[in-house]
Order: structure tokens, then C-alpha cells, then sequence
């Protein structure tokens, strides 16, 4: 009976002294791993070449080119407003030619541009010149000199990450990435 109760007692401080032994190697223990990852940036800049004129009057042809530079390291869908600052100022100025490497939706009121922007790449110019509407001085019209308003054309982008880091683009993809309804 002495010997069952030394063995047992022998088991038991060997089971504690091994569990404390394991605990104690977890606890201490130091495992590293090193997981090496780039964060993508989808930084879009808007530029213009833009020349005040001097004056305005009827037929005056202000130079606005408004384009996206994409200053970030993935490609990139942009998309571009154009904003008069002053609704009534539209009517004074002939319709806006809007370049073919973009497209509008009227729904929400953007030019969506049609090609993928890789990284460092320029989009094309939105549109070039705004027109000033001759001056009907004695006519019935509301853009006369004296009806004419200052206003800014305010110029708004946004970018949207493209999933291919290489730009790959299947046609009209801008609409599915931009959820174009």
C-alpha cells in the first residue's frame, strides 16, 4: 500500500512538474512572422490650363482645359464635373464641346472618362474653350452686356481604384466599376 501511495504521489508531482513545464514553455515562447504588404494609393490630381481674359464680351473665347493626372501607384477610373458657379450665368455662354474620350451621365451629372488612367498618365482634356454668346444688344435675349453675370466654372474628380494593377480595361468597364445604372 505504501508503494501505491509513493507511486501515485510520484505521478501526480510528475504530471504537475511536466504541466508546469509546458505552461511555462508557451508562455516564453516567441514566434515572428513578417507579412510584407504595400498599401495602394488612389490620388488623383485636377489640373488646368486656364487663360483670364482680359475683358468679356459677346464672342469672347475664354481657354479652360480641365484633365486628371493620376499621381498615385495603382490605375484608376476618374470621373469629372464642371460646375457653373452661377446657374444663370449657362445661358450667356454656347453649349461646351465635351472631347470623345469622355461620356456624360445624366443621371448624377458626371463625364465619366472611357479608358482606364494607368499610373503617371494624363486623362484628355474634359473640354478646351468656354464661348461667350454674342451680345444681343436690342434684341429680346437676356444676354446683353448689361445682363451679364461673373462666374466661375468649378471643376470637381473623382477616382476609383482599378482592380488590374497592370490597367487592363474591357470596354466600357467604367460604367460596371462606377455602378453607371
Amino acid at each position: 500500500m505504501k508503494r501505491k501511495v509513493i507511486l501515485l504521489t510520484s505521478s501526480c508531482l510528475f504530471v504537475m512538474i511536466l504541466s508546469f513545464a509546458i505552461t511555462y514553455a508557451l508562455l516564453i515562447s516567441q514566434d515572428k512572422a513578417v507579412n510584407s504588404f504595400e498599401v495602394g494609393q488612389n490620388t488623383i490630381e485636377v489640373v488646368e490650363e486656364y487663360e483670364p481674359p482680359e475683358e468679356i464680351t459677346g464672342g469672347t473665347v475664354i481657354v479652360k482645359k480641365p484633365y486628371v493626372k493620376n499621381k498615385g501607384n495603382l490605375p484608376c477610373f476618374v470621373r469629372m464635373r464642371a460646375d457653373f458657379s452661377d446657374s444663370k450665368a449657362i445661358e450667356f455662354c454656347e453649349e461646351i464641346k465635351i472631347n470623345d474620350k469622355w461620356e456624360y451621365n445624366t443621371k448624377d451629372g458626371y463625364y465619366y472618362y472611357k479608358e482606364v488612367l494607368k499610373v503617371g498618365e494624363e486623362t484628355e482634356y474634359l473640354f478646351e474653350e468656354i464661348k461667350i454668346k454674342e451680345f444681343k444688344e436690342n434684341g429680346t435675349d437676356s444676354y446683353t452686356k448689361a445682363n451679364m453675370i461673373d462666374f466661375d466654372i468649378n471643376i470637381y474628380a473623382e477616382s476609383i481604384q482599378h482592380t488590374d494593377h497592370e490597367g487592363e480595361c474591357e470596354q466600357e468597364e467604367y460604367k460596371t466599376v462606377w455602378l453607371w445604372n
